[in-house]
């Protein structure tokens, strides 16, 4: 039986290597308050004191929606729950970035359907952590100026990367022109390229 519930609501790997950098080494820079030049980050505890991996629960989340996406049995799921998380997307998009903006984003099929997805795993998230009774710990960790910008630095390389990417550049080339103009550094390179676990 599914740890899911359907009648219990109201209580593919992108990085599959073990060495490989995962979502939340990538997105640190989301994370970081700049105000206060902290770092937070947040640990989920059971009952019984032990600590439960975000990352586990979200791959548990997501391999259950794939699975009442492709079932063919009706189910609460996807006759309930992604109706209402596709139409929050359309009125809460629509009212903070103005029609414009909201059909750059929803046109785009790949775009659409994450949006509609994540806001799918926060509403499921919500409720595994009341079922669970799972306390959630918030962590904030003093970070210097500097690493701020390093940080910064290579979040905006790794997003001109991927815009690269999308154009058919190639992404080595589109950083090592980074590098040229002095936008990122030489050991910011070599971090986001990995080269120093393979040397």
């Amino acid at each position: 039986m599914s740890e899911f519930d359907e009648t219990d609501f109201d209580e593919t790997d992108i990085f599959d290597e073990e060495e490989s950098l995962t979502p939340e080494d990538i997105f640190k820079m989301v994370m970081i308050n700049k105000v206060r030049g902290t770092s937070l980050h947040v640990e989920l505890f059971d009952e019984d004191g032990d600590e439960v991996e975000l990352s586990e629960i979200i791959e548990k989340l997501l391999t259950y929606i794939e699975d009442k996406i492709s079932s063919d049995e009706p189910n609460q799921f996807v006759d309930q729950i992604m109706p209402l998380m596709a139409q929050s997307v359309i009125s809460g998009l629509g009212r903070m970035l103005g029609l414009d903006h909201t059909a750059f984003y929803l046109t785009n099929e790949t775009s659409r359907i994450a949006l509609i997805n994540m806001m799918s795993i926060a509403f499921l998230l919500l409720k595994f952590l009341q079922k669970n009774k799972i306390t959630i710990r918030t962590v904030e960790e003093e970070i210097s100026e500097e690493e701020i910008e390093e940080l910064k630095r290579k979040a905006d390389a790794g997003s001109a990367a991927t815009m690269g990417a999308f154009l058919g550049l190639d992404p080595r080339e589109v950083l090592e022109n980074l590098v040229e103009k002095g936008d990122i550094t030489q050991e910011d390179l070599d971090a986001i390229l990995n080269k120093d676990d393979e040397d």
